[in-house]
């Protein structure tokens, strides 16, 4: 598959959903003037070649102009009532999907045949389940995995001792992050359904001890 076609998929099935009703299920925590300004941001910013390479002589990594926007976005999400107990939670769950993220990119390096689901798949698919594990809300899954993603590709260029240049933006990470974004957003609400299910056997079973008691 082509760089950059399933990333054109996901963010057209996301936008077809979001006009149709399903915000609430998709991105209930976040309103439809912040996805309009992002939406007109990453439009505008993806046809330039514009990037950023933070501590060269360290990292080499390039991080493109619309990732560092959605970086600097992202830390809104963690803007709210929330206590500073819960914040350390969701930044320690950030870096243990970075940890992950960078140490199976590392390791598909060396040799890439053995795959769950494709060697470009695997690691953002277990960020995304890990990041729908930790928290259900839409906005702090978004900016985890945002920033699970560029530091996990941090972690995997240096773990390559200079011998690869990670370009995070690239069509090809764009395919990782929405994956990781689907994944987790899906486990969400798989979850969620679990739960209503066995609410409701719950209280079907309640109601069935209570008419043989009677």
């Amino acid at each position: 598959m082509n760089p950059g076609y399933l990333s054109f998929w996901i963010m057209l099935m996301m936008l077809v959903l979001l006009a149709t009703g399903w915000k609430p299920y998709l991105a209930p925590d976040i309103s439809r003037r912040t996805w309009f300004v992002l939406t007109i941001m990453l439009v505008a910013s993806l046809p330039f070649s514009i990037w950023w390479s933070p501590m060269r002589e360290y990292i080499p990594i390039e991080i493109h102009v619309s990732v560092c926007m959605l970086l600097i976005a992202s830390l809104f999400a963690f803007k709210g009532d929330e206590e500073w107990s819960y914040k350390g939670y969701l930044v320690l769950c950030t870096l243990m999907i970075a940890v992950i993220w960078g140490f199976v990119r590392k390791i598909y390096s060396f040799d890439p045949v053995f795959y769950w689901l494709g060697p470009n798949w695997d690691a953002p698919m277990l960020g995304g389940l890990l990041c729908g594990a930790f928290s259900a809300s839409s906005k702090h899954q978004y900016a985890m995995i945002i920033w699970g993603a560029v530091l996990g590709e941090c972690l995997n260029a240096m773990l390559q001792s200079h011998g690869y240049t990670a370009f995070v933006g690239s069509l090809s990470w764009w395919d990782g992050f929405w994956i990781a974004i689907a994944t987790a957003r899906l486990f969400t609400l798989l979850l969620k359904l679990f739960r209503v299910s066995l609410a409701k056997l719950s209280l079907m079973l309640w109601h069935i001890r209570g008419g043989r008691s009677s």
